[in-house]
């Protein structure tokens, strides 16, 4: 990465942090930045570019926070010291990551997974971050939420699976499958 890309990532860091300043995880304890900040980690780790990392930075800002934090962090965006290529980019991955609240709830994640595929593939690893760290806090939940969670997450690793070996994304989708249960193919 280089210095243009650590200035984004300050800016788009502080910017969900503001987003989601106040909010907790599901355990009512851990501050909800920590999650953003746990799969923006684990996308670096897994071999993902300052797209990815900027991206799940944002993944839960435009789904769980209201208009005026959706607008800042759009603004913000717009305005990363990065080629135009690169913001078109991060847009298009958050708006994949981002369930569309007007379908039935049990479409949203089969719909959501679709867009990903068809999104650069950063998103790809994103999603597949984003369901590790979840996975992860869903020890903190009672067995039915597990189950419930591990189920859907299950449908995640499937979708997305060749698509994440394509991108070079192995060890990641690798992690989740071991994480499900399940022996890496």
């Amino acid at each position: 990465m280089n210095t243009d890309h650590l200035v984004a990532i300050r800016i788009v860091s502080s910017e969900a942090a503001r987003a989601h300043a106040g909010s907790f995880r599901k355990d009512g304890v851990t501050p909800y930045i920590v999650h953003p900040a746990r799969v923006a980690s684990l996308a670096a780790y897994f071999g993902g570019d300052h797209l990815a990392v900027l991206s799940a930075w944002l993944h839960d800002v435009f789904e769980d926070c209201g208009d005026g934090a959706c607008l800042r962090a759009r603004t913000a965006i717009d305005t990363l010291p990065l080629p135009q290529d690169d913001i078109r980019k991060i847009h298009a991955i958050t708006a994949a990551l981002t369930k569309n609240p007007d379908l039935p709830k049990e479409a949203r994640i089969p719909d959501s997974l679709e867009r990903i595929l068809r999104a650069p593939p950063e998103a790809v690893l994103v999603k597949v971050c984003d369901r590790i760290d979840n996975l992860i806090d869903a020890d903190f939940h009672d067995k039915e939420f597990r189950s419930f969670y591990y189920q859907k997450s299950d449908l995640v690793a499937v979708t997305l699976r060749a698509a994440a070996r394509t991108a070079g994304y192995r060890q990641a989708i690798e992690t989740l499958d071991r994480i499900l249960g399940r022996m890496p193919e």
